[in-house]
């Protein structure tokens, strides 16, 4: 359902996808389209050091340049990635990205954000569930995220997604990956 005011640049979706959250609150999501590195930028900015560190399993102050040509290099086939912005301001809230794997084509790797202010409201579960869709309309049967051993929420997102068939840990970090059955 489209949202007045909401944009949609998008050349896959003509549309916004309207989310109700566990609040009530409501978020519009929508297929990010390549080189929109503004809207990136800013939902990184909307993460506190702790996200940060726990997105990137490290400290990063600041995307680099590098980091914003890969994140936005999306072709819709190989690099999919949804946006999820606050229809009340127009600001970007969160992202979910699905980088298929350039030897393994039936594998895609995903990550996911989404800002301080609009965590544990159930976005992430929203993003998870269009990813997860997304991946078996392209072919892809299971998903692998790295992530910090203590993520506790992302690795629930990914079971969330799947079921765990591979798992591996090594100096705090833990790489799992889920069948779409």
């Amino acid at each position: 359902m489209p949202i007045p005011g909401v944009q949609c640049h998008s050349p896959i979706t003509a549309d916004v996808r309207t989310v109700v959250l566990s609040d009530g609150a409501r978020a519009a999501v929508r297929t990010l389209a390549g080189g929109e590195v503004a809207v990136v930028q800013e939902v990184f900015e909307g993460m506190s050091e702790r996200s940060r560190y726990q997105r990137f399993m490290g400290a990063k102050p600041t995307l680099s340049q590098r980091d914003l040509e890969l994140l936005t290099a999306i072709d819709h086939e190989n690099h999919e990635a949804f946006i999820a912005v606050d229809p009340a301001t127009g600001s970007a809230i969160g992202e979910a990205h699905l980088v298929r794997d350039r030897e393994d084509q039936a594998v895609g790797e995903v990550a996911f954000v989404v800002t301080d202010e609009w965590q544990n409201r159930r976005l992430g579960t929203h993003l998870a569930d269009l990813l997860a869709k997304r991946a078996r309309e392209l072919g892809i049967q299971r998903l692998r995220a790295n992530m910090l051993a203590e993520n506790s929420r992302s690795g629930a997102l990914m079971r969330r997604m799947g079921r765990v068939v591979a798992r591996a840990y090594e100096k705090g970090a833990l790489e799992l990956e889920v069948a779409l059955d």
